[in-house]
């Protein structure tokens, strides 16, 4: 029973540890997001000094952005789908320990059901030894 605590303790910390990751991507790109705006208003402003190659800087800089992008959605839905497995181990794992408390316990009042019963059964075969011991004590014929 310790052993399957343990391995939901051990779970809760990985889906805590990968609902981490999952808001530290988003954070990420949020934040390339932002960069993303200064950085096209960076190259606006720098379009007097690119002015024979800015249309060819423009397309790169958007290239890369739209490659970030992909690469930052494709994290995304890593980082969300190990969530989920993650999650649905813990769920499963938590019903597991749920179940085995309940055998636990069945067993435990079987057990000592078991033990009560015996008791009785020790007690009866006791009473019924004595009583034996009692009869055979006395005589049924005449004792002259």
């Amino acid at each position: 029973m310790d052993s399957v605590s343990e391995a939901q303790f051990e779970l809760d910390q990985l889906r805590l540890q990968a609902k981490r990751q999952l808001l530290g991507t988003v954070a990420l790109g949020v934040m390339a997001g932002l960069l993303a705006f200064v950085g096209q208003s960076a190259l606006g402003q720098a379009r007097p000094l690119l002015e024979g190659s800015f249309g060819s800087w423009q397309s790169f800089y958007t290239f890369v952005l739209w490659a970030l992008a992909i690469a930052w959605l494709v994290a995304l839905a890593q980082q969300a789908m190990h969530f989920q497995n993650i999650s649905e181990r813990f769920e499963s794992q938590r019903r597991l320990d749920t179940v085995y408390a309940e055998r636990a316990a069945k067993a435990q009042a079987a057990e000592e059901t078991r033990q009560r019963q015996r008791a009785e059964t020790e007690a009866r075969q006791a009473a019924e030894r004595i009583k034996r011991q009692n009869k055979s004590v006395r005589s049924t014929k005449f004792d002259y």
